[in-house]
């Protein structure tokens, strides 16, 4: 426990910036904590999708989270009914389908294996009322099923972008589930500096 408050507490220190160039984001809560390092060329910003939910976005040097035509973004889901990646896969086409995207559908890719020996299951989807292309990239672990997912509007740019998905999937790191979530002391600085105050979580 005090191992992983301790990684949880320095990856957090590591990536308090919003915007970093190939920077190390952190999604973490009560039953999950994980990372992903932005591919070469790719910055990770965990500020801008915090109103969305999301707190850990990336997307090519020069882009935005809201204006970029390629985004990537991480996120976790509870075990509960859902035990598997091809359970989170029915859910979701099935969730889709529900809403209106009747041409929604998905299919498993490839197996890929994480630098620290982690494997997961990369799957394509398409068909949703928005004509986007994703990939998402699942890791099943005890207690939730963390995922990076690769969105596009465009299928070139989409098939483009698949290798530096692939290099971001691989950067996946689990640090655990059970948590003892604290931040890392803040710096002392001088009265007139401000510390940002933007967490991946």
């Amino acid at each position: 426990m005090k191992t992983i408050a301790l990684i949880l507490a320095l990856l957090i220190h590591v990536t308090s910036a919003s915007v970093v160039e190939e920077g190390v984001g952190i999604v973490y809560g009560s039953n999950h904590a994980f990372s992903f390092k932005a591919p070469k060329g790719w910055m990770l910003d965990n500020e801008s999708g915090v109103n969305q939910g999301v707190h850990a976005v990336f997307y090519e040097k020069g882009g935005s989270w809201d204006k970029s035509k390629v985004v990537a973004y991480a996120r976790a889901a509870d075990r509960g009914a859902v035990k598997t990646a091809a359970d989170q896969v029915a859910k979701t086409i099935a969730d889709f389908r529900k809403n209106g995207n009747v041409k929604y559908d998905g299919k498993k890719v490839k197996g890929v294996k994480t630098e620290s020996g982690k494997e997961g299951e990369i799957y394509h989807f398409s068909g949703d009322k928005w004509g986007n292309f994703e990939a998402v990239a699942y890791f099943v672990e005890d207690k939730t099923i963390n995922f990076v997912v690769l969105n596009s509007p465009d299928e070139k740019l989409f098939k483009d972008s698949l290798p530096a998905f692939e290099e971001l999937a691989k950067s996946y790191l689990f640090v655990g589930d059970k948590l003892d979530i604290q931040k890392a002391p803040e710096e002392k600085k001088p009265a007139a500096s401000k510390k940002p105050d933007a967490e991946s979580k």
